[in-house]
């Protein structure tokens, strides 16, 4: 009598239900859409996205030219998924009044199915918000003013204009060639940024070190755990502030008043400091002027070095 074995069968049964539940993930439905909207004179332009990038760079100066890339976000049967997909490919939420242009803000039923990542070129002069629940967004080549947010993402950023406003709920914030006043904030993620012309800026996160270069204006610059790294010249108060981290400047001949003060650490000068009459030589606390003073730098650590070059 011979017996047959009932593993093979076991196996092929088993192989073709893992087949079934990865057949939604490979056949989940995604298309794109391109638009090319004429303008005339400065842009307005608002993109928003649940879950996407979006990324904005110059273009045409009498276009703005829109691609979409729209996914579908369910991982599962289901119609309503793959006609969003559709709906939203064959009619995009775009809508137009003059240079005044939306994109994304109609999310109606079919944000709950789809992500829509934004790859957009606009004329320089335009003033942007840029906002993503869930994704990166790098943008350049802005001469207006920019507001951009993101729930969960990084921030790349080059020459974007004066005003501008860069926010991460968490994570990196980069941004390069800024023109003008900044303001640069994150919960939790580092910040490096390098400005191009003179401007106060104003760089915030919860944990991540701060790292400016070439400053011309006004600092406020705080951070809960890390380092804060400063170059350029203090034409107006800074005010610097880490829970836990070194602070390094670095300022060339600039003339300015120090006030430094570390929890657990030292402060050091390399720019020789004229203690004020009220000063303290203690390494923890250091008061003075240097190169006959000039705007005040207030320099706060709870542990670590300051230091001055």
């Amino acid at each position: 009598m011979q017996i047959r074995s009932n593993l093979p069968r076991k196996a092929t049964t088993g192989i073709l239900v893992a087949l079934v539940l990865s057949l939604p993930a490979a056949f989940a439905a995604e298309r794109s859409f391109d638009r090319t909207l004429s303008v005339n004179g400065p842009v307005t332009l608002h993109v928003s996205t649940g879950a996407g990038y979006i990324h904005v760079s110059p273009g045409s100066d009498n276009q703005v030219h829109i691609v979409g890339h729209v996914k579908s976000s369910n991982s599962w049967w289901g119609g309503s998924s793959d006609d969003a997909v559709g709906q939203v490919a064959s009619n995009p939420p775009i809508t137009q009044a003059g240079n005044i242009i939306s994109v994304g803000e109609d999310h109606g039923d079919w944000a709950r199915h789809v992500s829509v990542d934004y790859e957009i070129t606009t004329p320089t002069n335009t003033m942007l918000v840029a906002e993503s629940g869930s994704g990166d967004l790098q943008l350049s080549g802005i001469s207006g003013t920019v507001r951009a947010h993101t729930g969960s993402g990084s921030v790349r950023a080059d020459k974007l204009g004066s005003g501008s406003r860069l926010e991460s709920g968490s994570g990196t914030i980069e941004a390069n060639n800024l023109q003008g006043a900044t303001s640069l904030q994150t919960g939790s993620g580092e910040i490096r940024a390098q400005l191009g012309s003179a401007g106060d800026v104003v760089a915030s996160t919860g944990s991540g070190s701060i790292n400016l270069g070439n400053v011309q204006g006004a600092v406020k610059a705080d951070t809960g755990s890390g380092s804060i790294e400063i170059s350029g010249q203090p034409t107006a108060p800074w005010k610097l502030e880490t829970g836990s981290g070194d602070i390094s400047l670095r300022l060339g001949n600039a003339h300015f008043t120090l006030d430094a003060e570390t929890g657990s650490g030292s402060v050091k000068s390399d720019p020789p400091l004229t203690m004020t009459t009220h000063g303290s030589s203690d390494k923890h606390h250091v008061s003075g002027t240097v190169n006959g003073g000039g705007p005040t730098i207030k320099a706060r650590t709870g542990s670590g070095d300051i230091r001055i070059q």
